[in-house]
Parts: structure tokens; sequence; C-alpha cells
């Protein structure tokens, strides 16, 4: 009676492990078979309005976020560059199949204008969007529709950090860069958080203008260039 207990157990561990690995977001593609990439997915948010909080400038903070975005996106594309072919989105921006994959922008996030036309985004779920989640058959059809080997998404997610003994403000970037092949796979994911360099203000009223936004987007690019030198 024993020994079948222990077996049912045994059978149980064993079939609740393969569920949980079934659920698991870990990639399972095959990066070395990636010759070719364009990046479909690029967005950015002011979690919880923190950037916007206790700013002092003239310019509203979202215009300052989405006019980082373009050199952001452009920055990213040439660190890609110099590991795979890149197609760069301004080349595919008005494609139909490309715009049409999209759904309807519900989320709170910035995504860049390329040549008139806001990239699109492909989910309306939070958690999937931070994650850098995408539907395989998307996967597939924007591989298929744009002749790359993968599509590449990026979520960076912009806050800021006051502390220290002397209550210092300073920008932090959460940064997402994921990976999808033409079979609807995930090849790659990473995530690297970073804080910026310059302090903004102190007791967590800070400035943000023209020239601060930079730490947001500059800390954002160290984030990717430590992401590509894991890959």
């Amino acid at each position: 009676m024993k020994k079948i207990f222990m077996a049912v157990i045994a059978v149980t561990t064993s079939l609740m492990l393969v569920s949980c690995s079934s659920k698991s977001s870990a990639p399972t593609g095959n990066i070395s078979a990636i010759n070719k990439v364009a990046v479909v997915s690029f967005s950015v948010s002011d979690w919880g309005g923190s950037v916007k909080a206790g700013s002092v400038g003239s310019t509203s903070v979202a215009e300052l976020i989405q006019s980082a975005l373009a050199d952001m996106l452009e920055s990213t594309e040439r660190s890609l560059n110099d590991k795979w072919e890149t197609k760069k989105v301004s080349s595919f921006i008005h494609n139909p199949n490309y715009q049409n994959l999209g759904v309807e922008k519900v989320l709170s996030v910035f995504v860049p204008q390329v040549n008139g036309k806001e990239m699109p985004v492909f989910t309306q779920v939070s958690r999937e969007i931070k994650k850098g989640v995408i539907d395989a058959e998307k996967a597939k059809e924007l591989c298929s529709s744009l002749n790359v080997d993968a599509v590449v998404l990026v979520f960076s997610e912009w806050t800021a950090k006051t502390g220290g003994m002397i209550p210092m403000t300073k920008a932090v970037t959460k940064n997402v860069f994921t990976m999808w092949d033409n079979t609807g796979n995930m090849v790659f994911k990473k995530r690297v958080d970073l804080m910026g360099q310059k302090p903004l203000g102190m007791s967590g009223f800070k400035a943000v203008n023209d020239e601060t936004i930079n730490e947001w987007s500059l800390t954002y690019k160290r984030a990717i260039q430590k992401i590509l030198q894991s890959v």
C-alpha cells in the first residue's frame, strides 16, 4: 500500500513539473540560427507617473519622453546591426501587414513615430508588454511579412530613485529585450535595470528638461549594451 501511495505521489509530482515547465517564459529557440532581425515593438512607460512626479521644468514630461524615442530606437538598431543584419523600422513602418497585426494602444506607453507613423503595439495586457511577450502566430507572421529570421521587442520602464545620506534623486530604467524567431519561439530574453549617473535633484524633487531627460535615455542605451553583450 505504501509503495502504491509513493508511486502516485511520484507521478503527481512529475505531472506538476511538466505543467510548470510548459508555462515557462524561458527562451526555447535557437539564436545561433538568426541572421536578420527587425525591431517591431518599442515602448517606454513612465511607471506610475514617477518621472513626472516632483518634476521641475517648463516642457511637459510626456513631450520630453516622446522626443527621446527616435534616437533610442536608432541607437538600438545600430547596436543590433553589430551582431545581426538589422532591417530598420523606417523601411517597413508603412507595411500594411505590419501595421494590421498591431492592436489598439490602450496601455499608457510611449512609442516612437517613424516617418510620421506610430510603431504599433501587439498586446493590450500590461504584464505582456512589460515582459516582451507576443503571440507566437503574430511573431511568425511578422517574420514572414518583413522577411527576417527574428523580431525584437523592447520595453523600458522609467522611474526615479531617491536615497543616500544626502537624499539625491536619480533616473532609473528597467529594460526588457526579447527576440522571437520565425517559428514563433522566443530565442532570447534579458532584463537589465540601471540607475543614471547624475543627480537630478533631491528629496523627491528633480529637474526634468531637454537636458536631463537624457539621463533616462542614456541609461537605457547602457542597459541595451549590457544586454547585447550577454548574447
